[in-house]
């Protein structure tokens, strides 16, 4: 009775780890969600696999059940037909010469950055949908096996290679100064970095770990990537576990929570130090404060700098300290693509055809909205 889902569903499973298609999520910082994406679709593979072996069994609540899996399945399929069309375009385009490139993608019916964006947001609305289905297989008996573990984003670390930056100067001084701020009265305060994917919000926070005024300010400076877009990620213990072993070369996964935390009074108690808390989602508020409480001992004059897309979280963190990271400005957002895809080549050049491909790669850097990544994404 589900023949045709079931195979739709094992070859979205194929089509969502792409590399292609995880390059195209990549622009507008969606590429976590196909891998939640790709564990949901094997729940409903494996549930249509069940109900194919009771068929002709199942009660009428349970076949409309299957009905709308299949019909989600269906809508799933559409989308990523889009998807594959975007990326066999793309591809298309990396085989010519560079002007070619530039021409053909500006020439596109739909911007390439455009029709990323919307197609990212398309994978969240869909992921919801198929979870709320998804989630209900239990109500009528249908069994699955264990569920696949859900690859996490790739871990950030403090090292930043500042040749390949443009335009985060402003930026970078802006935060530098409300992190060296003397006016807030807390002996740790919270300063969250906010914006959309893409932006280079973890590039900010890299620049200014690394910067010497800041160097100079905190004697104790840690790394933690958190990266918990599931919230079942945002786990406090291996947060503090993690901060610990970026201290020193011990492990501390294991160790009982009153440990841990005996522990983080002893390295850290007193110290005057910024902790980085890089890629954070948690927007419940509780949990935050639990957190929080934890980080507390520093010495006063300790800051954690977050960097976050959710407007909530940085809410969570401290309404009253954030730094909202916007695009670009357009003459840096050229400077970047000119660097990314011309590299050296671009100075000193002066004829009628790199004239040509200045003026439609600036046409290009437009549709790119200012937003670093999907300038990079589309030059590469």
């Amino acid at each position: 009775m589900a023949d045709l889902a079931i195979s739709l569903a094992g070859k979205l499973i194929e089509v969502v780890g792409s590399e292609a298609i995880r390059e195209i999520c990549s622009i507008w910082g969606y590429k976590s969600q196909l891998d939640d994406l790709k564990n949901t679709i094997t729940t409903i593979r494996q549930v249509l696999l069940d109900a194919e072996s009771k068929d002709g069994k199942l009660c009428h609540e349970a076949q409309d059940y299957i009905r709308k899996l299949k019909n989600v399945v269906y809508d799933a399929d559409d989308l990523f037909d889009e998807f594959l069309t975007l990326a066999e375009l793309k591809q298309l385009n990396k085989g010519g010469k560079l002007s070619e490139k530039v021409r053909d993608f500006f020439s596109t019916k739909k911007n390439s950055v455009s029709v990323a964006y919307s197609m990212s947001r398309e994978v969240k609305k869909l992921k919801k949908k198929l979870d709320s289905i998804a989630s209900n297989h239990n109500t009528f008996g249908f069994s699955i096996d264990s569920q696949p573990i859900r690859e996490r984003r790739e871990e950030t670390c403090s090292y930043v290679y500042k040749e390949e930056i443009v335009g985060r100067e402003r930026d970078v001084n802006n935060v530098v100064h409300m992190l060296l701020d003397s006016g807030t009265h807390e002996s740790v305060s919270f300063l969250s970095i906010v914006g959309v994917g893409g932006l280079g919000k973890t590039t900010l926070a890299q620049l200014v770990f690394n910067d010497d005024r800041v160097k100079n300010e905190f004697p104790l400076r840690l790394w933690t990537c958190v990266s918990d877009e599931n919230t079942k990620d945002f786990d406090v213990k291996k947060i503090l576990t993690d901060i610990l072993e970026s201290v020193s070369n011990d492990k501390y996964h294991g160790l009982q929570m009153d440990l841990v935390q005996r522990k983080l009074g002893s390295l850290l108690g007193g110290k005057k130090y910024l902790i980085v808390l890089d890629d954070l989602w948690n927007e419940d508020r509780d949990r935050w404060l639990t957190l929080r409480k934890f980080l507390m001992v520093g010495g006063i004059g300790s800051r954690v700098l977050v960097t976050t897309r959710s407007k909530r979280t940085a809410i969570v963190v401290d309404d009253d300290y954030k730094y909202e990271l916007e695009g670009l400005s357009l003459e840096n957002s050229w400077r970047l693509f000119e660097m990314t895809a011309f590299g050296e080549k671009a100075k000193g050049t002066h004829d009628a055809n790199y004239s040509e491909l200045v003026k439609l790669g600036k046409q290009i850097v437009v549709k790119c909205f200012n937003v670093p990544l999907a300038i990079r994404v589309v030059v590469l």
